[in-house]
């Protein structure tokens, strides 16, 4: 089978560790207390599409170029996100697809040690992989407002679910693309920062615009 067409024991470990974290953190946040059975799967189903693509697709534009990459938690990352959701707030910093280009002879990947035999993406293929999971997530809202907006999800659990993964959705896509740090939107922003204002800026006041009541 072909490495890249796999996921490891480890990715697969780190993804779902950071799934459940983040799902029980966005359930909590709304009512700051342990959330009941349906809060749980509301919001098991915004982070399921949200997270889950949004990292995929970082993965598999990253395979594209030909380079190794592999989601990985970020432990500390995954604490204080269930912590502070207790408090109202959201970080969603559960970890990232850790990406490195592997050398073209056929021993360079020899596990974490080959990583030294690696080399960072090119700067337009880092631009494309790293708009890659905040436009899946873009792309998720509008895939959730047109179920919301021909009537598929009208009212009951359908229509919280559908309501609430366009939300995580639309905040993911906005946190990732803030131009700082180790966040997509810094990486897009360096490459092209003409193309992190078009996605970006829209994003970003969409988001605010809902977080503070206007829409």
């Amino acid at each position: 089978m072909s490495y890249f067409g796999s996921i490891s024991k480890t990715e697969a470990k780190d993804l779902l560790l950071s799934l459940i974290a983040l799902t029980v953190a966005f359930s909590i946040v709304g009512e700051r207390r342990l959330p009941g059975t349906e809060a749980i799967l509301i919001s098991a189903i915004g982070v399921g599409t949200g997270f889950l693509l949004h990292e995929m697709a970082h993965k598999y534009a990253a395979q594209r170029y030909g380079y190794w990459a592999e989601y990985r938690a970020n432990f500390t990352g995954l604490i204080l996100v269930v912590i502070l959701a207790f408090a109202g707030f959201i970080l969603a910093a559960p970890g990232a697809v850790m990406i490195r280009k592997i050398s073209d002879a056929p021993d360079a990947w020899q596990g974490p040690a080959g990583l030294e035999q690696m080399e960072e993406p090119a700067v337009r293929e880092e631009l494309v992989i790293s708009l890659a999971g905040p436009m899946t997530n873009i792309l998720l809202v509008f895939f959730f407002f047109l179920l919301m907006a021909i009537g598929a999800t009208k009212v009951g659990f359908a229509a919280s679910a559908a309501s609430f993964a366009l939300f995580i959705n639309l905040y993911l896509a906005a946190f990732n693309l803030l131009p700082f740090g180790p966040l997509d939107g810094k990486k897009v922003y360096d490459s092209n920062p003409l193309v992190w204002a078009i996605v970006a800026v829209p994003t970003i006041l969409a988001t605010l615009s809902i977080i503070l009541g206007i829409w």
